[in-house]
């Protein structure tokens, strides 16, 4: 990682010195800074749309029932997805700039997606101990990377975390194929899904341009906006596994939510709480550093010595001395 600095006020996309050059010298030239922020939401769009369009390049693969399906991954959604993890890999040789933040999570979420895509395949119990296991490995990734990245800013590595986490939200079911039981228009439920997940993607990748390109003062109610919808998906998304089994309740839809409420924030706690840890040891590290002792330099006297001046000499000049001839 390469920290650049900024100015405290500022824009978290500081100008350069020849962006500032360029803006004293006129105003014909703009500085380069602006063709960059209006592809940052594009830059931080594209894995969430990836994870998105894989999904949704799914949807008629399976309702077709075109061979090549393995569990719920199809050929299109997971070449989608493994461009999704190429993405991440270009990210870091990049060194992880924050137009590119939201690269390394969706890849690590896209790997999630094909793990538990492809154990769905599989009809053993210790497949879904694997996909767990699986999970929490890349959770572990995804949480060196954030705590790394927190001793830049701690906002900065909880969004991070909050990125991975929220990958599972680009996922919708087909209501054609996965349904229990037979459900009157399942085509526009799997649209309805779509579209939830949809929404939330384009909000969270808002959040993320705001947190981006926000001070460092307003980053603190960002990744606070950024959790709350993080925690909020297990809202939208409810309906969607309890009608899957054709048990729509409340109390079904209440208890998917709770287990999602449990299970984001026991990955934020942790992460939270390994942060401040950090942050804190080497705040204390930094106190126990030698200090450099001041030297007390003289002051100087406000009153200055005269020059000498030269006696000046009383009475008439000696005569000279006359030579005897």
């Amino acid at each position: 990682m390469v920290a650049v600095a900024a100015p405290p006020a500022g824009p978290r996309s500081a100008t350069t010195a020849t962006d500032l050059a360029r803006m004293e010298s006129g105003p014909a030239e703009q500085p380069s800074y602006v063709v960059s922020r209006e592809r940052l939401l594009l830059s931080l769009a594209l894995p969430f749309v990836l994870l998105l369009a894989a999904s949704l390049a799914s949807w008629p693969w399976r309702s077709l029932g075109l061979p090549g399906e393995i569990g719920t991954l199809t050929p299109p959604g997971a070449v989608l997805l493994a461009l999704t993890v190429v993405a991440s890999v270009f990210a870091l040789n990049k060194k992880l700039p924050l137009g590119m933040i939201t690269w390394v999570p969706a890849g690590q979420g896209a790997i999630v997606l094909l793990t538990t895509g492809f154990a769905a395949s599989i009809e053993d119990v210790f497949a879904g101990i694997a996909v767990i296991i699986a999970y929490v490995l890349i959770y572990f990734i995804v949480l060196g990377v954030a705590i790394v990245i927190s001793s830049a800013s701690t906002s900065i590595g909880m969004a991070f975390v909050c990125f991975f986490v929220f990958t599972q939200s680009a996922r919708f079911p087909v209501f054609e194929v996965d349904a229990s039981v037979d459900l009157a228009w399942p085509g526009a439920l799997t649209l309805l899904a779509f579209a939830r997940a949809a929404a939330e993607i384009a909000l969270m990748v808002w959040l993320a341009r705001r947190l981006v390109e926000g001070t460092d003062e307003s980053a603190r109610n960002v990744v606070l906006a950024i959790v709350a919808l993080t925690f909020a998906h297990g809202l939208f998304a409810a309906w969607e596994d309890s009608l899957l089994r054709g048990e729509l309740s409340i109390a079904d839809a209440t208890g998917q939510m709770f287990r999602w409420f449990v299970l984001v924030a026991i990955q934020l706690a942790m992460a939270f709480g390994l942060m401040r840890l950090r942050y804190s040891w080497s705040f204390d590290q930094w106190q126990q550093e030698p200090s450099i002792p001041e030297v007390e330099l003289p002051e100087a006297s406000a009153e200055f010595p005269e020059p000498p001046v030269a006696p000046r000499r009383g009475g008439r000049p000696t005569p000279r001395t006359r030579r005897r001839r």
